[in-house]
């Protein structure tokens, strides 16, 4: 069983492969104390971004008993802070999903501790039907199927999702860890649009065109608003489905290799 180690204010890490660091700050998913298990997704994804960006990837989980009310400014010092401690400097970072929302935060509350960043599948604020769709789930907690059937269509759509349903309900319930259910609160009033000039990074912004959670209108915006962002927009992709997209992986690669 593969473990990692513990870092201050509850933040856990595992590392894979070689090279440069790369901090990968991940989406919701299934909360764990890294120091403890790796989930197997988690330990397939980070290999799959350490082959194909060619990094040593550190892997940093959210708390999962953060404190109360915690914001998801508050979050990313706490970020911040291991960061500064472990690498003593700026480091690369790339976050998806709720890690985007982090990084973005990251990179406009602790400038000093990024060197660039990927922002993928996030923007600088839910859309409306991210916002509803994420309560919804949240709502549905220990409903099995109808938690399923609305956690895959915030997933991806199509044919896929048929997919993403029958995984999600054949994987069960599982209570809400509330790191999970504070992101989940945070993301609904969470808007750094107005912030987005602050940031310093350069930045790499990978979005698709069908994300129920974050739509293209608020990527592109999100990437017009940061200067000199670049923007990798994948038609017909959704949030999950943009994920596993060569030509997006292919992108990042590219981005965290020029100087």
């Amino acid at each position: 069983m593969t473990t990692g180690e513990r870092l201050n204010d509850g933040l856990s890490v595992f590392t894979v492969g070689s090279g440069p660091p790369l901090v990968s700050i991940p989406g919701l998913g299934e909360g764990t104390d890294l120091s403890v298990r790796v989930p197997r997704t988690d330990l397939v994804s980070a290999r799959a971004i350490a082959t194909s960006t060619g990094r040593t990837v550190h892997v940093i989980a959210r708390p999962l008993d953060p404190p109360p009310g915690m914001s998801i400014s508050e979050l990313a010092g706490t970020y911040a802070g291991a960061i500064r401690e472990r690498f003593g400097g700026p480091v690369d970072v790339f976050g998806a999903s709720a890690g985007g929302v982090t990084g973005l935060q990251l990179a406009l509350d602790h400038p000093d501790v990024v060197r660039k960043l990927v922002v993928a599948v996030a923007a600088a604020r839910l859309g409306d039907d991210g916002r509803r769709l994420l309560r919804e789930g949240v709502a549905l907690d220990g409903r099995r199927w109808r938690a399923a059937w609305s956690g895959s269509g915030a997933m991806t759509r199509g044919p896929v999702r048929a997919v993403a349903f029958t995984a999600m309900a054949l994987a069960g319930s599982r209570p809400r860890a509330a790191g999970e259910l504070a992101m989940v609160e945070g993301g609904q009033t969470w808007d750094v649009t107005a912030r987005l000039g602050e940031i310093t990074a350069p930045t790499l912004v990978v979005g698709g065109t069908r994300d129920a959670l974050f739509p293209k209108e608020l990527i592109e915006a999100t990437a017009r608003g940061i200067p000199g962002a670049r923007l990798v927009l994948l038609p017909g992709r959704g949030h999950l489905t943009t994920l596993f997209d060569r030509r997006g992986s292919r992108a990042i690669a590219a981005f965290l290799a020029t100087p």
